[in-house]
């Protein structure tokens, strides 16, 4: 960890003098309220879960506040968090190392090619820790039991406008502290009429054997109003394996009204990926009313063979200039 910091103070000191420096500043905030049907008494989800945990309490699954600094082909990114989300899924990084989002440099080497150097969003799966850029208000199996951050170096190298391929040498899987070294991959293409195609990959030993891991997702636009998302996962660990899938149709029925269903299944027979066994599948309906271009409701219906009815509700607050 401290080689990584000591890097993004290198790059940041390597600017050029003559050079504009740039700053922008943001804040982002997604407050909920969840409540077990099922089991109207509980007062936290399950383990295997790290967004919107709490039960029949409002509470902040993720608040950031945003920096960024930018000077001729450099960019240095500072992003801080808390809430429920950073003490569940970040609960096994020391001290500080809790709030931190993100916190890289990027060096632009080329029109073509880019350096990131630091802690960054993981490249794996289309869901990410920002609740406001996924499809459905609550995180797929999938996503939750897949990296949401990474540490090392990332190079991105785009051959053309409509494609990106990525290399990436990491501590290991979502980790900032601790050191094993692992390789990551994606591969993204989109065409012109919006159809995108992604592939993640990641290798790696955590201490039980080699880990090797794919996710691949399709977005598939039916018209204007609708747009089709196929996602899958696929683990293996000393001969064992996990797999989970997932599928998304979203309807804009209006600029400001947004609905999207969900249905998935997630299996783990042998708890490789999950603290307990875990076989499931499950269905959700997201409905989102966008009150400014800041601000969101959303509220979700749920339904799962394991944990039976949920409905969430929450406020998202976006005040980034990005």
């Amino acid at each position: 960890m401290k080689k990584v910091l000591f890097l993004c103070l290198i790059t940041i000191s390597a600017w050029a003098q003559t050079d504009t420096l740039h700053y922008t500043f943001g804040a982002y905030i997604e407050s909920y309220y969840g409540h077990s049907l099922t089991n109207p008494q509980s007062r936290e989800k399950s383990e295997i879960f790290y967004n919107q945990t709490t039960l029949n309490q409002p509470a902040v699954n993720l608040g950031l506040i945003e920096f960024s600094a930018s000077k001729s082909n450099w960019t240095f990114r500072g992003d801080f968090m808390l809430g429920t989300y950073s003490q569940k899924n970040l609960a096994s990084e020391p001290g500080l190392l809790k709030h931190i989002y993100q916190l890289n440099a990027q060096l632009q080497l080329a029109p073509k090619h880019q350096l990131i150097v630091g802690i960054m969003p993981s490249h794996i799966g289309l869901e990410s820790a920002k609740n406001r850029e996924n499809p459905s208000f609550s995180r797929s199996y999938i996503a939750e039991n897949s990296p949401y951050y990474e540490t090392g170096l990332a190079w991105s190298y785009s051959p053309t406008k409509r494609m990106n391929l990525k290399v990436l040498a990491l501590t290991g899987w979502q980790t900032m502290h601790r050191f094993r070294p692992a390789l990551g991959t994606q591969i993204t293409i989109q065409n012109a009429k919006g159809l995108r195609f992604n592939s993640s990959g990641f290798i790696g030993d955590e201490g039980k054997g080699m880990r090797i891991f794919y996710d691949n997702y399709v977005q598939i636009p039916i018209s204007s109003r609708f747009l089709w998302t196929l996602c899958q996962d696929t683990g293996f660990e000393s001969g064992k394996f996990w797999h989970g899938g997932a599928t998304f149709l979203t309807w804009k029925a209006k600029p400001s009204l947004k609905f999207t269903g969900r249905l998935e299944y997630f299996n783990d027979p042998q708890a490789i990926i999950l603290v307990e066994s875990l076989k499931d599948v499950s269905q959700s309906l997201t409905v989102d009313y966008e009150l400014k271009s800041w601000s969101m409701l959303r509220t979700e219906f749920k339904h799962s063979v394991k944990w039976g009815n949920e409905i969430s509700m929450g406020l998202l607050l976006n005040l980034s200039p990005n």
